[in-house]
């Protein structure tokens, strides 16, 4: 059960650290749904989030590695004629944990550019025997939601600029945070849409194996009944206390000891941009000599 608690907190916090075998379906909503009048006004808000970024973070159980987590800004894509972020994250277990219980999950987010809300949250869980396939589109005119649960089409009311699980955490980033203060908005799982509370308890240096960092403390108040937010205890969020507002470790107390993820390595967007930017010259170069 120790590989379960993996994904209860990950995705308690806003994020479920390739997709593996994604289950196909041809089942969508209608192309009504997508639709706005071309008077809509979609709302206009400033953040910082970068166009790309590369986490990856280790899960433990008190002192023992169980997994490991990613979590990912991939750049700007298109949904329905709007820019989006798009957002994956990964939770895989540990090899060792394979052998009895497998984990292979991974939750998709496509975060609008100019409003910050959701336009598109996507899961695969792959857990043992389990499979299940999600895919949730909103239309923030109408204020309703599309769901599309293994294949079943339902149709459901929402609020405007409404956040998915994933996005909720990267929409927190591009706010002001204040020691003492609290932050509300609306997230959305499944049939139900929430608000999402969150307060900052305080502030602390924290030392994980990428780094020393000066961090906030983040403190999510979770609803025990509202889907993959169903979680017991106390949560905390260490995140970077700086414009990034980087998530560099994760807390969660259990009946059995505590479930923590520590940020291992990261790649900034420069770091990564500079990447492709070699690996795309080192291409060209190969093209050119094999054309010789």
């Amino acid at each position: 059960m120790i590989t379960k608690k993996i994904k209860v907190l990950i995705l308690a916090v806003f994020i479920t650290l390739p997709i593996y075998a994604q289950k196909v379906t041809d089942v969508s909503a209608t192309k009504e749904f997508f639709e706005y009048s071309p008077d809509f006004q979609w709302r206009q808000l400033k953040g910082n989030l970068p166009e790309k970024e590369d986490l990856v973070f280790d899960v433990y159980w008190k002192f023992v590695k169980v997994g490991k987590g990613t979590l990912e800004i991939k750049g700007f894509e298109e949904i329905n004629g709007r820019t989006a972020y798009h957002i994956y994250s990964e939770a895989k277990s540990a090899p060792f944990f394979d052998s009895f219980f497998k984990v292979r999950d991974t939750n998709q987010s496509w975060l609008d550019t100019e409003s910050f809300c959701s336009l598109r949250y996507l899961t695969n869980i792959s857990e043992g025997g389990w499979k299940k396939f999600e895919q949730l589109d909103f239309n923030h005119e109408n204020k309703r939601f599309a769901r599309n649960d293994d294949g079943t089409m339902k149709y459901g009311d929402t609020v405007q600029w409404v956040q998915d699980v994933i996005s909720s955490f990267y929409f927190l980033r591009t706010l002001d945070l204040e020691v003492g203060k609290e932050y509300c908005f609306d997230a959305h799982s499944g049939d139900d849409t929430w608000p999402l509370k969150t307060k900052v308890i305080g502030r602390e240096t924290v030392k994980v194996d990428a780094g020393t960092f000066d961090c906030l403390i983040l403190e999510p108040f979770l609803r025990e009944d509202a889907g993959i937010f169903k979680a017991k205890g106390k949560l905390k969020i260490w995140v970077t206390n700086d414009d990034r507002k980087m998530p560099v470790k994760m807390k969660s107390k259990i009946p059995v000891g505590s479930i923590s993820a520590e940020l291992s390595t990261y790649k900034s967007e420069s770091k990564i941009k500079q990447e492709e930017m070699i690996a795309k010259e080192v291409s060209s170069e190969q093209q050119e000599f094999n054309i010789e």
